[in-house]
């Protein structure tokens, strides 16, 4: 017993030491490459309303706050700083869940609520959240597969094209964080904790809910030996036996795998409890989405890249990447489906699902390759393709170049995803 917590300890500082490593040097390198990318490429220091939106907070231009701050006024972040500020005053921001801002806001408060007090709320927020992330991902990556793949599991995921977002004020590391989470307590058993890490999964973005699916798996799947030994036993005590050990513990585990769901639950119970229009009227008005037959949006897109079409024609090599993510995900969810854990492959699944439901004729697979991030399986899969050198250069090379593309267009205000 003393020398297996001795083993988990050693496992833990790993975990800690390899993670911490991997955030600082690329929290460095992302500090230095922004203040290139802006000094080559100057922001303009006017807002425009429709190329830059500042949405109310004022650009943040000299000083520290510029350096530091300002590149990572982007986009999404302005809107959840405004969630912050003002609440749900707007229409358009009442589609984010409540969680990220609250606690922008909740740290925000401490600093003085200022505009710059929220900005570095929410980047404080998100690059703890992203530390968490890569020291339990390196844990679980470790102790489902081994420690050889831990390391460039995390290199591979912050390396991601669409890595950086882990360390914007975006929701990405939080709700990451909070999924593997779930998904890793509910994979030992303790669902209270996985129901639980779940719901807040939910409050924090909306595809929170396909935890559900993973959870009821686990717990069918764990209960499977118990229903096992039932079978097994005498009449009499198999009917003592079920009532004290499955009717009453495991009636309360399976109600709490149900937790991520209430959690989208209260967000779209209290929009409507406040007023405020419903989301998929939302979505159509301002983010130009409907809810279709999933593939649709497929179509489009290709039809832009490969037969002139206008969708998106604009963003043309965002939407390549979207495309090819979108390839990848299909690709690595249908083989994790055979040779993962089922409870992660099926997160995917229904994760990949749940991102193709949304129909545009304007801006077909917008964010894929920031979304992509939260495939835990997909990483999984490549670590495990990569130990081969030549398909190791294959993968991270295209990464890094893309990385400092994309990274760099973000600091600039291009779209990225």
């Amino acid at each position: 017993m003393a020398q297996s917590f001795r083993k988990m300890g050693s496992g833990w500082q790993t975990a800690v030491w390899r993670a911490c490593l991997i955030f600082v040097a690329v929290r460095l390198f992302l500090l230095v490459w922004a203040v290139v990318a802006t000094s080559i490429n100057p922001v303009p220091e006017t807002p425009d309303e429709t190329l830059r939106p500042y949405l109310g907070a004022p650009q943040l231009t000299t000083g520290w706050e510029g350096l530091l701050l300002e590149p990572w006024q982007r986009f999404d972040a302005l809107r959840y700083l405004r969630l912050a500020r003002e609440g749900y005053a707007h229409d358009e921001d009442s589609v984010f869940p409540p969680l990220y801002p609250l606690l922008i806001r909740a740290l925000g408060s401490l600093w003085g609520g200022s505009n710059v007090a929220l900005l570095a709320a929410g980047l404080l927020i998100s690059n703890l959240a992203a530390l968490g992330l890569l020291i339990l991902l390196y844990w679980v990556t470790m102790a489902e597969f081994g420690e050889a793949q831990a390391t460039r599991t995390l290199v591979y995921l912050t390396l991601f094209p669409t890595g950086f977002f882990l360390f914007a004020p975006y929701t990405e590391a939080l709700f990451m964080l909070l999924a593997l989470g779930s998904l890793w307590a509910g994979r030992n058993g303790r669902f209270w904790l996985a129901g639980g890490l779940g719901l807040l999964a939910a409050l924090t973005r909306l595809t929170g809910w396909v935890l559900v699916i993973p959870l009821l798996y686990e717990w069918g799947r764990q209960n499977r030996i118990a229903c096992s030994l039932l079978r097994n036993q005498p009449p009499l005590r198999t009917t003592h036996y079920a009532l004290r050990t499955i009717t009453l513990p495991k009636l309360t585990d399976l109600l709490t795998t149900f937790l991520p769901a209430a959690g989208l639950l209260l967000f779209l119970g209290w929009r409507w409890w406040v007023g405020l229009p419903p989301i998929n009227e939302m979505y159509t008005q301002y983010w130009y989405q409907t809810t279709g037959v999933p593939g649709s949006d497929v179509v489009t897109a290709v039809h832009t890249l490969f037969f002139g079409g206008e969708a998106r024609a604009n963003e043309y090599l965002a939407l390549a990447l979207d495309f090819g993510v979108l390839l990848l995900l299909v690709g690595t969810t249908a083989v994790a489906l055979r040779h993962l854990p089922r409870s992660y492959a099926l997160y995917a699944a229904l994760l990949l699902l749940f991102m193709l439901l949304p129909t545009s004729e304007v801006k077909p697979l917008y964010s894929f390759s920031r979304y992509a991030l939260a495939f835990f399986p997909t990483f999984w899969l490549l670590t495990h393709w990569g130990q081969n050198p030549w398909i190791n250069r294959l993968i991270l090379y295209p990464f890094l170049l893309l990385y400092l593309y994309y990274s760099g267009q973000f600091f600039i205000w291009g779209w990225v995803a």
